[in-house]
């Protein structure tokens, strides 16, 4: 039995430039240096994990110290290309910064750098993990990384880069690697698994890639490990084997937030947590079929790496849904999964549940449709449409407009008057819920437009005119006081006619005399009620104590 045992992605380690998946940028442009014999004399090569610069640097070291064919690739047939891809050529110098990172260490190195290479052109110097270095081994390095004997290559490496001196940086030609791209990683492991013999659907492949995070030698040990533990590999049981969460969860999670299911919501995050689902690999799959939800919204059909079935699906649950809020949830989720806390678990369940209150509006105005819907069936209604014209034309009689323009002036400020309240229907209040968002943020005076306008009563728009009433004389007066500040008329002004169109005419209703009469000292005026209101608080129900 051979003890030599290679893992993939040590065995598929690319030998050519044209091996090396992803960085065409890297090595069109290192291939013309060698060409036009004008390579550096320092190199620094950064970037992700896994994707590829310690094998370009090795390629690099063949193509100096061989000949090289007509496109820059090296003519690997020979004794120095095999010793060096078996790391056994002795002027290519590897060097591990994390392990040899003191200044004795690079003294010891930079001491054998006069030397002239025992078999090739030149001796090169491989420093991996660069930035590891203390402040004192980057200060020996310095001279020599300037101006390095002739027959001396220096190439750095690293993935943090932002760590390294600029005195470093500033002496090497830089070269930044990039993710490799989930197409290029499925091409290479199609390469890889037929050579293999590895059994494995397309499917795999794709599902490989999109967790591997650009990295192909990550992609490649994932392929090895579903190789090994399974004759037959499925999706399934590389979520199992990998501990990956199933994007079909994500989905019906949303689809309780959006449905406004709290009590099923619960149920289901306890068994998730019964079942030791890792709450953090929770939180980035909700962001990803987020993600995804917010382009099926936007129209897309067809995203690469997803099913079509599991796109239509995405697209029914995110359905009617507005674009804006994915978009700012989407936010705060990158936000919160960024913490760092003991308290994780509770904290997303929080911010889950949270997210139900975001939608209970959509919910009311479902019911709302539906118990309406009901009542037509039942019993079916006959309206009279003269008497009905009569009214509307009574209660424009008596209606005193103010009309939303640009050559509005602060010391007009609104008209109002008393109108008969009007009926409502859902369509009037998910427009009002419209304007709201829109102002949620609108804050000119002492209190945030959206929230001020919260305590109406959901208004009714006749012809053009649209009728306000406060719930109270106080925030009526309140609302008299911002519309002074001509930021906050334009900022009423856009929101309104976004919703309602333009020439719309608004109307603000005077509250009900036994509000205005009532001779008790009024809750609102509190100081801290005033605070509560101008931080976003609506007011539900008003009583004196």
């Amino acid at each position: 039995m051979s003890l030599k045992r290679e893992v993939l992605y040590q065995k598929w380690r690319p030998k050519l430039f044209s091996d090396v998946m992803g960085q065409d940028h890297i090595t069109v442009t290192l291939k013309n240096s060698l060409l036009r014999n004008r390579y550096a004399h320092a190199y620094l090569f950064t970037g992700p994990r896994g994707v590829g610069k310690t094998s370009t640097a090795r390629i690099l070291a063949k193509a100096l110290n061989l000949e090289i064919d007509e496109h820059g690739e090296p003519k690997i047939d020979s004794k120095i290309s095999e010793e060096i891809d078996k790391g056994k050529f002795l002027d290519l110098i590897e060097i591990d910064a994390a392990s040899n990172r003191r200044i004795d260490d690079i003294r010891s190195l930079l001491d054998n750098v006069q030397f002239m290479p025992s078999s090739g052109k030149y001796k090169v110097y491989i420093i991996d993990e660069v930035h590891m270095l203390t402040n004192e081994a980057f200060n020996a390095l310095l001279k020599t990384l300037e101006e390095p004997p002739p027959q001396v290559i220096m190439i750095l490496a690293t993935t943090e880069y932002q760590k390294l001196p600029e005195t470093i940086v500033s002496r090497c030609q830089r070269f930044d690697f990039r993710n490799v791209s989930n197409s290029e990683v499925v091409k290479r492991l199609k390469v890889i698994a037929e050579h293999e013999k590895i059994q494995c659907k397309e499917e795999i492949l794709w599902f490989i890639a999109e967790n591997s995070s650009g990295s192909l030698r990550d992609a490649c040990n994932l392929l090895e490990q579903l190789s090994i533990a399974f004759d037959e590999i499925t999706i399934s049981k590389a979520r199992e084997l990998f501990g990956i969460i199933d994007e079909n969860i994500s989905l019906k999670i949303y689809k309780m937030i959006i449905e406004n299911n709290i009590s099923e919501l619960i149920e289901t995050l306890q068994d998730l947590r019964l079942r030791g689902i890792d709450f953090k690999s929770l939180s980035n799959s909700l962001i990803d079929v987020l993600r995804l939800g917010i382009f099926t919204v936007n129209g897309a059909t067809e995203i690469q790496g997803y099913s079509s079935d599991f796109i239509k699906n995405t697209s029914l649950v995110f359905s009617g849904s507005d674009s804006r809020k994915l978009i700012t949830i989407l936010e705060k989720f990158i936000e919160m999964i960024s913490i760092r806390t003991e308290h994780f678990d509770p904290l997303l369940d929080s911010a889950i549940i949270h997210l139900t209150y975001m939608f209970e509006n959509k919910r009311i105005i479902k019911e709302e449709l539906n118990q309406t819907q009901e009542k037509e069936i039942k019993s079916p209604l006959n309206i009279d449409t003269q008497n009905q014209n009569k009214n509307i034309e009574t209660s424009e009689n008596n209606i005193k407009e103010s009309k939303i323009n640009d050559t509005q002036s602060h010391e007009k400020g609104l008209e109002v008057n008393q109108i008969s309240k009007p009926k409502l229907d859902s369509n009037e209040k998910q427009d009002w819920e419209k304007v709201l968002f829109d102002l949620r943020r609108a804050k000119f005076g002492k209190m945030v437009l959206g929230a001020l306008l919260r305590n109406v009563e959901i208004p009714k728009k006749l012809d053009e005119k649209l009728v306000l009433k406060f719930k109270s004389k106080s925030l009526h007066d309140h609302f008299k006081v911002e519309w002074q500040l001509e930021l906050a008329r334009e900022a009423v002004k856009k929101a309104v006619t976004k919703v309602y169109g333009n020439g719309i005419k608004l109307v603000l209703e005077e509250p009900d005399e036994e509000q205005k009469n009532n001779t008790k000292a009024n809750l609102l005026e509190s100081d801290i009620v005033k605070s509560a209101l101008a931080m976003g608080a609506k007011v539900e129900e008003e009583k004196e104590g």
